[in-house]
């Protein structure tokens, strides 16, 4: 384990794997390809916000015999990601909530601590950005007929839920807290229900999540806040 996934996992952090389900080594023949396959399929979603996965352009990818990746660290951004010839794609990201004392941009709000909250609208962005990322490279070389999904959320015990990590959380946030102190999620998809319901496939998980703090909410209502935030 290398120093920066021990940092990461030191907090709140999310690890997500994605690959075909069928195995095949030399899925991506050529080696060289793997990168641009990232640069084509890689998501952004927030305006002005980090990318899923994010790609430093300032540093050479890391090589293995049948992987690249990277390891980076900006502001309140950290992640890991490995991208191997047999279509497996490896992401560690730390929670953004948890590394505020990370930024010398912005001052983290009054009595902020890390592993306090889980912010619920961040939340749905990641899983719609993972899933959007899924769908991508279902149909790249790195995908097949049917997709393999993992999405974990780890050190989330006695956390509180918040609207906004800038505003304060309404009353009935603030006596909600997580049971568990990991949550994994896994699910096999078609390709073709992938691409054609990736936003709805993100709410799912998002809800199961929610629902560990207590919080049995609509799918619709998750829906109404995340579009809100995209502007959609």
């Amino acid at each position: 384990m290398s120093e920066f996934l021990e940092k990461i996992q030191s907090r709140g952090y999310w690890k997500v794997i994605i690959c075909p389900n069928a195995f095949a080594e030399k899925r991506i023949a050529d080696f060289a390809e793997l990168y641009p396959i990232l640069q084509k399929t890689y998501v952004q979603l927030r305006n002005g916000g980090w990318e899923f996965p994010h790609l430093d352009y300032r540093t050479q990818p890391s090589t293995n015999k049948d992987w690249i990746g990277q390891e980076s660290e900006w502001e309140k951004y950290l992640e890991l990601w490995r991208f191997y010839q047999s279509g497996q794609f490896v992401s560690f990201k730390g929670l953004y909530e948890d590394w505020m004392d990370n930024s010398t941009r912005y001052s983290p709000p009054p009595s902020w601590q890390p592993c306090q909250f889980l912010e619920i609208e961040d939340t749905l962005l990641q899983f719609t950005e993972i899933f959007e990322f899924a769908s991508r490279l279902a149909f790249t070389q790195a995908g097949d007929e049917q997709m393999h999904l993992e999405i974990s959320v780890h050190n989330l015990k006695g956390r509180g839920l918040k609207l906004d990590m800038q505003r304060k959380s309404s009353s009935w946030l603030r006596t909600l807290t997580a049971s568990v102190n990991e949550l994994p999620y896994t699910v096999d998809l078609p390709a073709a229900k992938l691409v054609a319901n990736t936003r709805e496939l993100a709410l799912k998980p998002a809800a199961e999540l929610f629902q560990r703090f207590g919080w049995n909410s609509d799918v619709a209502i998750l829906r109404d806040i995340r579009d809100a935030r995209l502007n959609l």
